[in-house]
């Protein structure tokens, strides 16, 4: 009798590892090693999408946002991660949707610490794109820069190009670096 209970006691963990292999795998965003989902979601974007076309770096791509992406329904935004050609350091991410005509969701907490409650709601407005941090051309379009605190390398890059707004953000690259990358995107 014993052994028949131990064996069953087996038998539910090896089934619940299975399963929570399973659902990890399933909550991780799908990694593109190859340009074939990316240029699936160029067919289907309502923006132009571009990527860093840099001859030198190789990078593993991730796309992370749309999540689960659907080749059926159109992409509005778009959110990519690159990392090095092991695929386990984060480099540098790419947001991109409409500059213009672009509806953005803005989450608003108050707190009051004197009752010990907090309200959050959400309030969709325009975009509108920041003007904040450094000047930068980038082939001809007026970008911002601006660095992350505290002097570690990176920051935020962002400028509008075709009615794109492109961010680039990244704890890793230089502001050289980024600037370069962003000159490199097609």
């Amino acid at each position: 009798m014993s052994k028949w209970i131990i064996s069953l006691i087996i038998i539910f963990l090896f089934s619940a590892e299975i399963n929570h292999i399973q659902l990890f795998a399933s909550a991780k965003p799908k990694i593109a090693f190859s340009n074939v989902e990316l240029d699936k979601l160029k067919l289907v974007a309502d923006i132009k999408i571009f990527t860093p076309s840099s001859p030198v770096q190789v990078y593993k791509m991730e796309i992370k946002e749309p999540y689960p992406f659907n080749p059926d329904h159109s992409v509005s935004e778009v959110r990519l991660h690159f990392f090095d050609e092991t695929g386990k350091n984060y480099l540098f991410g790419i947001e991109e949707h409409k500059a213009v005509k672009y509806k953005i969701n803005r989450v608003i907490t108050t707190i009051d610490v004197r009752n010990q409650t907090s309200t959050t709601r959400t309030v969709v407005e325009d975009f509108k794109f920041s003007e904040r941090g450094e000047k930068i051309n980038i082939n001809g379009f007026e970008g911002r820069y601006e660095p992350w605190v505290y002097h570690v390398p990176g920051g935020y890059l962002r400028w509008v190009h075709d009615d794109t707004f492109i961010e680039i953000d990244s704890g890793e690259l230089t502001k050289e670096e980024m600037i370069a990358l962003a000159k490199s995107m097609k």
